[in-house]
């Protein structure tokens, strides 16, 4: 944000008196409003040029102030509250608010200038001192030493996880001169190059492609945990824990040097008292929001800390002196006290804790708003001229249409790039500049309207993106998994074995078939191994070499999947053979209902919504698929549709398979249209008899616009005036006899499908053409991260966890999954927790009384869900931001994924609690099923495992169960791979069968393990070779291989040569090409399309060449004046003559 709107107030008396106070005691600045806060803050923070520590009242206060002073000042950082669970060391927990914590407590200690924005939470909670947080901090430099064992210790203390991949915050590895560090605190991580022990060179890289962004000169690890801790640290605070029973098992793991998961809990048996201030550098400015407010909020937060302390050492599971944790509101505003505390107060009152030595007072008023339409706008800005104000629309990217609409008021507001502060009395601009929010300065006479005010909330995210969904890759192959070889079935990867023949070395794939089976694959056919993917709970059976199931699996896979690419080609002509009706372009009522969304829009939205309205402008029947994950934007690009249909006079008819997503998308319509002159009516089995008369007559005669409703919908009696877009959700869901009444329905009727599933990317690039989809695949920004624990079962956590989340007034799924016991374990929980009102909800229950059970919940009428897996999709409640699961080590990762996402949907803080039995012996697939939940809370392969089976299950969606059984059986990849050649078959486009081409030349090609350590690794690699297809691939895997592992061997720049020989023969229709001591042999497919003319003459000009025409077509070399040397360029040129003389396809 330039400074320009930051300077507004420089005009101010109040204000220049408010500045020249600051450093000379505590200021009270009166009559601010919200809006005027951050503005005020925010412009202080220009002026002076210092850091300042923001503290708001509560959780939700603070992480709107975070979004609104982000809008002014770029370097704003948030110090969320820590999560404080004293009952229970934790199995994992995700590092998401350790590392904004860590960032914004380092931005303080670095006294460079940023707002620091924290809650009274936050304030009262107990940090270690700053020299013991940051003495550990790493500078290092290009041309330092470096002692890589040293510096492994060193981070492992700091709190950093040593992995193989540096891929995730909090990670690091070395591969022999290279080092991986990934700091809390930076947006990229850091490979640093060693020359012996010298740091040669430094670079950020990209943690998903691992290649490198660009070099730097140095680069700062911060520590990865708010408690690092060296094992004399430890053995000295367990002898000071002598004694303490709640804690004798935390004490026995640090006598002998290790860090419990639970050791931020035991701070004040391990480090000296400190506060946030101790952080403050010096000339720091402290503002605080509403003192008072801050001051109750700090008491009510302090007092429930110890009331649940209290219950805990009763227990004997705590101890008293964790009671230390959580400073007294006395104690930190105390600290806060210092002569450049600035006291924001909306109304005059007085606050005894930090007394104002001097009072300032602003004349402010806050700017109404004007969704409703611009007519109130229109007056304002007449009156705010007649008066003399100067008045600025700061609208961001809507200007022009701001200036377009004042226009034809006759108003003619000129547009300019930027606020300009010199603006004369009675002058209006509109900027292509934004402000969070408006405000009015009355004794400046200055207005500023933002775009929220016209528009309605704009939510700021911020600016962390969630990763794109990941790929599995060959990264994650271990030995003894299942992988599919295209030609010979499911096998057992075993591990690499490298052969050595005629002193010539190579590495081959060992795979395990069905009993004693083997088989060893080149490295150099990697590209017909996939990993199996079948989808979760899928264990088929190994492949035998000495039957022909495997190719009759395949050919069954293959014809099935003919067929049905066929008849989608059949049905796709079928249908853009049919005229529908022809919509409109958008109406000014369109665009201004798209831009009162309150969040910016995807990329992927963006696409769907005009594709959507391209089908709908065109004139004939659509038919599209939209498919996103949870939470990704499906709902409002369907809704554009819906408002689109709407303005041409057309009935649009909302389909979904229960009552209860009937309920919610009934709501978000209703708020989404509010303003605009749609009427929208709900229709299920909750309505009365009545109402139901009364909506049905309203559809036939016109009335009703949009009816959401369930199968109700399909019912002979249900007449429409005049339909034009027919909205599914989750056709899947629906039975098959309500498919069939769907089907008729589809008819005549534009028709928009939505599914939550995620469709794979290859199997949407193969339907395109023959199915309309549009995909939502890059997720929403990410507003603030869901905080998840993995841990043994305590009732002392779960109480803690829900009293936790009804004191910020919100609810609590708890997840379990025992139907037949469920009854028992809340009648447990309603002992647990006297104050909670506790209901639950299972699929075998009543459906009506599980609809009515879920939309009580919805609506607030209880606090605590206890629920099944059927709130794994569909259900949103936003008020909901913890979830507890019991047995969690008994649901699979993409359930645990979906689940995790009913929570984090608003703009609280969300917590998740991954709980499994305490003392359990866990057999082998839970412990590794447990491990895998681990890496879920982290950046690691639990989440790209997830989100393939989600895929898998959405490609059985999209083609139905019986291919979906073709997939289990023969792989994923595999099964995508048929679809795509059978959908170009059905089209007329089926691709020439690829040559088989074997290269043998006696030259040792392989990576070793001296030089990518990690066999995952070099497999990935060796994958990644045996793609290459072009020149720039080839120098694209070079340039990786430089980047992450150093200059490259001659063994392995041999294998790089011969994959881009073989790509090219195998384009010539070359089946082998072998050197051998005396003559280079190239053999041909039989029917290899050479102009016969070209080829005799390629051959005469060859030196030593001649044509054999044998049973196979062959070109013989001799070697004379070919050295080994010259070999491999001869032959490449060669083969690219070869290439010249192929016949051109007409």
């Amino acid at each position: 944000m330039p400074n320009e709107i930051l300077r507004l107030l420089n005009k101010s008396e109040a204000f220049g008196n408010l500045v020249s106070a600051t450093g000379h005691g505590a200021v009270g600045v009166y009559g601010v409003g919200d809006a005027h806060k951050m503005h005020v803050a925010a412009s202080l923070m220009s002026q002076l040029t210092r850091p300042m520590l923001f503290v708001a009242p509560g959780e939700a206060s603070a992480l709107t102030a975070f979004d609104e002073l982000s809008g002014y000042y770029e370097n704003t950082i948030l110090l969320p509250e820590r999560d404080i669970n004293l009952s229970v060391n934790t199995y994992a927990q995700s590092s998401d608010i350790t590392a904004k914590r860590i960032e914004a407590l380092y931005a303080l200690y670095s006294g460079r200038p940023c707002i620091v924005v924290c809650s009274a939470n936050s304030l009262i909670q107990r940090v270690i001192p700053p020299s013991d947080l940051f003495s550990a901090i790493r500078t290092l430099r290009v041309g330092d030493m470096l002692d890589t064992k040293e510096l492994a210790a060193s981070l492992t203390y700091m709190g950093y996880e040593r992995s193989d991949i540096c891929e995730g915050k909090g990670q690091f590895a070395i591969r022999g001169g290279y080092v991986d560090i990934f700091p809390l605190s930076e947006k990229h991580p850091a490979r640093i190059e060693l020359f012996d022990d010298e740091i040669d060179t430094m670079r950020i890289y990209d943690p998903l492609t691992q290649r490198s962004i660009e070099n730097i000169d140095e680069a700062v690890i911060t520590p990865a945990t708010e408690i690092p801790c060296t094992v004399q640290t430890l053995v000295e605070a367990a002898a000071r824990m002598r004694g303490v029973k709640a804690l004798a098992a935390e004490r026995e793991l640090m006598r002998q040097g290790v860090k419990p998961t639970c050791a931020i809990n035991l701070m004040p048996y391990i480090y000296e008292d400190a506060s946030i201030m101790d952080y403050a550098p010096e000339g720091m400015i402290t503002v605080i929001d509403e003192p008072l407010r801050v001051e109750e909020t700090a008491q009510i937060e302090n007092t429930l800390f110890n009331e649940a302390l209290a219950t805990l050492i009763e227990k004997g599971i705590a101890h008293k002196k964790q009671s230390e944790l959580v400073h007294s509101s006395a104690y930190v505003l105390g600290r806060l006290a210092t002569d450049s505390t600035v006291l924001l107060f909306s109304l005059m009152r007085s606050f005894n804790a930090i007394p104002a030595k001097s009072i300032i007072s602003l004349q402010t008023r806050s700017v109404p708003n004007y969704q409703n339409g611009l007519t109130p706008l229109i007056g304002d800005i007449k009156h705010w001229k007649a008066n003399g104000y100067c008045v600025a629309i700061m609208a961001g990217g809507h200007a022009q249409r701001i200036k377009d609409e004042l226009d034809d008021y006759g108003l003619g507001i000129p547009v300019v790039d930027e606020y300009d502060r010199t603006l004369l009395p009675s002058q209006v601009i509109i900027t292509k500049q934004s402000v969070p929010r408006g405000f009015e300065y009355i004794d400046l006479k200055q207005v500023v309207i933002s775009e929220r005010e016209i528009y309605g909330t704009k939510t700021r995210r911020t600016a962390k993106k969630r990763q794109k969904r990941p790929s599995l890759t060959f990264e994650e192959l271990k030995k003894g998994d299942l992988v599919v070889h295209e030609a010979h079935g499911i096998a057992r990867y075993t591990g690499v074995e490298t052969i050595v023949a005629d002193s010539v070395s190579r590495d081959y794939i060992k795979l395990q078939f069905h009993g004693s089976d083997v088989m060893f694959i080149p490295t150099d056919q990697l590209d017909r191994i996939e990993k199996y993917v079948g989808g979760e709970g899928t264990t088929p059976r190994l492949s035998s070499l000495n039957s022909h199931e495997w190719q009759k699996a395949v050919s069954r896979a293959r014809e099935s999947v003919k067929a049905l690419a066929f008849d989608l080609v059949k049905l796709y002509g079928e249908r853009s053979r049919r005229r529908g009706f022809c919509f409109s372009p958008d109406t000014p009522w369109q665009t201004m209902m798209e831009h009162s969304f309150q969040f910016d829009e995807t990329p992927d939205q963006l696409t769907s919504i005009e594709e959507i309205k391209r089908d709908m402008e065109s004139g004939k029947v659509m038919d599209r698929l939209l498919c996103g994950d949870v939470g990704y934007g499906k709902t409002e690009v369907a809704l554009r549709a819906a408002f689109k249909a709407v303005m041409d006079s057309k009935q649009v008819i909302f389909l979904v398979p229960t009552t209860i997503l009937a309920q919610q998308h009934y709501n978000t319509a209703i708020a989404r249209f509010h303003g605009f002159p749609v009427e929208i009516r709900m229709l299920s089995r909750f309505n009365t008899p009545a109402s139901t008369e009364r909506i049905l007559k309203e559809l036939e005669d016109g009335t009703c616009d949009i009816i959401i409703g369930t199968h109700k919908l399909l019912s002979k009696r249900v007449k429409y005036k005049d339909p034009g877009l027919l909205i599914i959700d989750e056709e899947q869901r629906f039975g098959v006899g309500h498919k069939e009444q769907i089907k008729l329905l589809k008819k005549d009727l534009d028709v928009l499908t939505l599914t939550a599933t995620p469709i794979p990317r290859t199997l949407h690039m193969s339907m395109t053409g023959i199915r309309d989809m549009s995909v939502i695949e890059t997720p929403p920004e990410e507003r603030y991260p869901i905080q998840t624990y993995v841990m043994e079962e305590s009732t002392a956590v779960i109480r803690e966890a829900v009293l936790k989340e009804m004191g910020r007034g919100g609810q609590v799924f708890v997840l379990y999954n025992k139907v037949q016991n469920m009854s028992y374990f809340v009648e447990q929980l309603r002992q647990l927790l006297p104050e909670a009102r506790i209901a639950y909800a299972h699929g075998q229950m009543p459906e009506r009384l599980l609809e009515s059970t879920m939309l009580s919940f919805m609506e607030h009428e209880y606090d605590v869900l206890v629920c099944s897996t059927i709130i794994e999709s569909g259900l949103d409640v936003t008020n909901a931001n913890t979830m507890i699961v019991i047995d969690a080590d008994k649901l699979g990762l993409s359930q645990l994924y979906q689940l995790r996402g009913r929570v984090g949907r608003s703009t609280r803080l969300a917590y998740a609690y991954l709980m499994f039995k305490k003392d359990k012996v866990l057999t082998e697939e839970a412990a590794k099923r447990l491990q895998a939940i681990k890496d879920f809370t982290q950046f690691g392969s639990g989440f790209k495992v997830a989100m393939r089976d989600l895929e898998i299950r959405g490609a059985g969606n999209l083609l139905g169960a019986e291919q979906h059984g073709f997939m289990q059986s023969i792989g994923y990849d595999l099964y995508c791979k048929l679809i795509d050649e059978a959908v170009k078959e059905a089209r007329g486009e089926a691709p020439e069968a690829p040559v088989d081409t074997a290269i043998v030349i006696p030259l040792s090609a392989n990576i070793d393990s001296s030089y990518i350590e990690r066999e995952q690794d070099r497999l990935a690699m060796y994958r990644r070779i045996t793609l290459i297809e072009t020149i720039d691939d080839m120098h694209d895997v070079q340039d990786e291989l430089i980047d992450r592992y150093g200059d490259i061997p001659e063994e392995t720049q041999n294998l790089l040569n011969i994959a881009i020989l073989k790509a090219k023969a195998q384009k010539a229709y070359i089946t082998k090409l072998s050197v051998a001591p005396g003559e280079i042999k190239l053999m041909f497919t039989p029917d290899a399309p050479y102009d016969t003319g070209k080829l005799l003459d390629l051959a005469g000009k060859i030196k030593g060449a001649r044509l054999v025409n044998a049973a196979v077509p062959t070109l013989m070399i001799s070697r004379r004046g070919i050295n080994a040397d010259n070999c491999y360029k001869a032959l490449l040129q060669i083969v690219h003559a070869l290439g010249d003389c192929i016949e051109k396809k007409a």
